[in-house]
């Protein structure tokens, strides 16, 4: 049964060789129970069924932990149609069928089958982002969004309210990690988003000035207006646009704002502190201390630190430990260093941002000295052994 198991997870993610069809079809002829089983894994809608009826054979607490990893995937199927949880969507039901035919199992037979379910994902399973966003507004409204709706962003339906109360709500516009957006404002500005960013926004821009706020990394093409400012604001900054193209790089863990400017002129300022405005030129990124509001200014190649809106990874000199953090991002994916002195290893690359994992990874051992491999679904990153 267990190569059944597998040729059924490898139909589910197509990856069935003719041969390996041929066999499964054949099995599938043998019976009934077989047949229903292949109708049941080709319609995402049975799954839950499926996990209803095996329940009711077994409530232990294995039980409840197949559920909620089975909840947890398929709400990430429903957000994007190719990505690694399929394999682990099919090895979790595969694995719960065998169960449920088969309640006198033990529970340490049933935790293994669990982990051998969990271990199937290869580096093969893992894709690159799509576009893909969540559009939410104060009222629990949801819109999910795909690449038909890059060009402009309408409002989420209100349900009540004023005129004035619906100009002047806030949208969130949420990128999970494995997705990118673009999003025209309703002044013209153009937003794209990265990977697991979220801009909040007015539904139209109302008053004297314009104002978002962004979590996350973002690229601006802010349209000119000389009567109302644009302002957006990240963590404990605030950055006044002038007409201008610029990219700003705001995700908590890495404990600082990088703002670099492309075209035009941008001010920074932090966030209540009245001492003045930091102006940028152009070929320039600012980094902001997080933690001590301290402010580093230096040239850069802004064509590097936009590369991901034009479809590659650029990288000079970055640390493996921030290549890791860009890539499981967008690749979706955990990771662990076997060894923490990696985590600072320089690299200097490029890698095409739409390629398969599996050749992202060749390019970065190809650069030497480390090896990837992935083991119980998380992607292990450790030193090439040395030839002697």
């Amino acid at each position: 049964m267990n190569r059944i198991s597998q040729l059924l997870i490898k139909r589910l993610t197509d990856r069935l060789s003719v041969d390996e069809k041929a066999e499964l079809d054949d099995w599938a002829g043998k019976s009934d129970d077989n047949r229903r089983l292949f109708r049941r894994l080709s319609e995402p809608a049975e799954l839950k069924r499926l996990i209803d009826l095996w329940e009711m054979v077994d409530g232990t607490r294995v039980c409840a932990d197949m559920q909620r990893q089975v909840n947890a995937i398929m709400l990430r199927r429903r957000l994007r149609r190719c990505c690694a949880a399929a394999a682990a969507v099919a090895a979790v039901i595969v694995a719960g069928w065998l169960m449920m035919f088969s309640p006198s199992m033990s529970d340490g037979g049933r935790k293994s089958l669990l982990a051998e379910a969990a271990d199937t994902i290869t580096a093969s399973d893992i894709k690159p982002g799509v576009t893909r966003a969540l559009l939410s507004d104060a009222a629990g409204n949801t819109l999910l969004l795909d690449a038909s709706d890059t060009v402009t962003v309408m409002p989420v339906p209100v349900t009540a309210g004023s005129a004035v109360a619906v100009q002047m709500q806030e949208l969130c516009l949420n990128v999970p990690r494995g997705g990118e957006f673009k999003i025209q404002l309703e002044d013209g500005t153009n937003v794209w988003l990265n990977s697991d960013s979220r801009l909040y926004y007015p539904t139209s821009f109302s008053g004297g000035k314009r104002c978002v706020r962004v979590e996350g990394e973002a690229y601006f093409a802010v349209a000119t207006d000389s009567v109302r400012p644009f302002y957006v604001e990240t963590a404990s900054q605030l950055i006044r646009v002038y007409g201008t193209s610029f990219n700003v790089r705001n995700y908590p863990e890495e404990g600082e704002v990088y703002t670099t400017l492309e075209e035009g002129t941008v001010s920074l300022t932090c966030i209540g502190d009245k001492s003045g405005e930091l102006f940028l030129s152009p070929g320039h990124q600012a980094v902001f201390g997080i933690d001590d509001s301290s402010v580093v200014v230096k040239p850069v190649d802004t064509e590097v630190v936009t590369s991901w809106r034009k479809g590659r990874f650029v990288f000079e000199n970055r640390s493996l430990l921030k290549i890791m953090q860009d890539l499981s991002r967008w690749y979706d994916f955990e990771y662990e260093f076997a060894d923490a002195t990696l985590e600072q290893e320089e690299f200097m690359g490029s890698i095409p941002r739409y390629s398969e994992f599996t050749t992202a990874i060749a390019i970065l051992e190809k650069c030497g000295g480390i090896r990837f491999t992935v083991t119980d679904g998380r992607v292990l990153i450790t030193r090439q052994p040395r030839v002697r």
